[in-house]
C-alpha cells in the first residue's frame, strides 16, 4: 500500500469538495445519516439500520476505511466521519424512488434559502441505465452490455471485502475487522492494490465531500482543512474576497 502523508493528502481536498453529487440523502450538519432506528455494532464497528450491506460486511468496510485515512489528535478520520455511510449509500442508491444520485439545489440551506439538496432528482432513462450499471453491473442483460460485461461496484466490494476478511483470518485467526490498526495496514500491504486505490478514493470523498454524499458527519472533515464549505446564496463581500486573510 502506497504511503500517503497526511499533508500531501490534505493538499489535495480543494479538488474534491468542489465535485459534483454522487449520492446523497439529506442536507445540512449531520446530513446522511440514516434514520435512528438502532444500529447494529458488529465486533465494535457500528453498522447502520436498513444499510445496503451485511452488517458484517459493512463493518469490514468501515475496518477497512479506518485503516486507510485513521484520525488521529489533530484531524478526524474515516470512522469519525462515518465516511462508509457514504459508499453503502452509493451502493443502495437504487434502494429508493428517485434514487439517491443526485441532489436538487441550487442551495443547501446551509447559510439560508430553501434545503434544496434535500430533494433527490429522478434520473433519465439514459442516467438510470449507466448508474444501473456501474453500481450492480451487467447482469447479462443486453442493453447493459454494449461495451461488454460490467461488474458492478456492489459486487467488486463484496468479493474485495470477503477477500480481506479471508486472509485475515489466515494470517492472523481473525477478521479483518477485529484486528488492532497496525495489523490491518500490514494486511493492506499485500491487499489486491486495484481494491485498496478504489475503496481509498472512496474514504476521501465520505470524509471531506459534501455532507449531503452521507459522510463528513457534522462537517468534520471540513474543519479539519478549514474549510468552510459552500457559502450560497450569501456569498462573500467585496471585502471579505479582497482580504481573505482577514477571516
Amino acid at each position: 500500500m502506497a504511503r500517503v502523508t497526511r499533508r500531501r493528502f490534505l493538499g489535495g481536498m480543494v479538488t474534491l469538495v468542489c465535485a459534483p453529487p454522487i449520492a446523497v440523502l439529506g442536507c445540512g450538519e449531520g446530513d446522511g445519516d440514516p434514520a435512528p432506528t438502532g444500529p447494529t455494532l458488529v465486533d465494535g464497528w457500528e453498522a447502520p439500520a436498513g444499510a445496503h450491506l451485511a452488517p458484517e460486511r459493512f463493518a469490514t468496510l468501515a475496518a477497512l476505511f479506518d485503516a486507510l485515512i485513521p484520525g488521529d489528535e489533530t484531524s478526524p478520520g474515516a470512522t469519525q466521519a462515518r465516511a462508509a455511510w457514504y459508499v453503502d449509500q452509493l451502493l443502495g442508491a437504487f434502494d429508493v424512488d428517485p434514487p439517491r444520485i443526485f441532489a436538487g439545489g441550487p442551495y443547501s440551506g446551509r447559510h439560508g434559502g430553501a434545503d434544496g439538496f434535500a430533494e433527490l432528482q429522478p434520473l433519465t432513462r439514459v442516467e438510470e441505465l449507466r448508474w444501473r450499471t456501474f453500481l450492480e453491473g451487467s447482469l447479462g442483460i443486453p442493453g447493459r452490455e454494449w461495451n461488454g460485461p460490467v461488474i458492478g461496484l456492489g459486487q467488486r466490494y463484496e468479493e474485495g471485502l470477503d477477500e480481506i476478511d479471508r486472509t485475515a483470518v489466515s494470517r492472523r485467526d481473525a477478521p479483518f475487522r477485529r484486528l488492532p490498526l497496525v495489523q490491518r495496514r500490514a494486511l493492506l500491504e499485500d491487499a489486491d492494490p486495484e481494491l485498496v486505490a478504489l475503496a481509498y478514493g472512496h474514504a476521501v470523498e465520505g470524509s471531506y465531500g459534501d455532507p449531503v454524499y452521507g459522510g463528513n458527519r457534522d462537517m468534520l472533515g471540513w474543519s479539519a482543512i478549514d474549510y468552510e464549505g459552500d457559502r450560497q446564496p450569501i456569498g462573500y463581500t467585496a471585502r471579505q474576497m479582497s482580504h481573505p486573510e482577514e477571516g
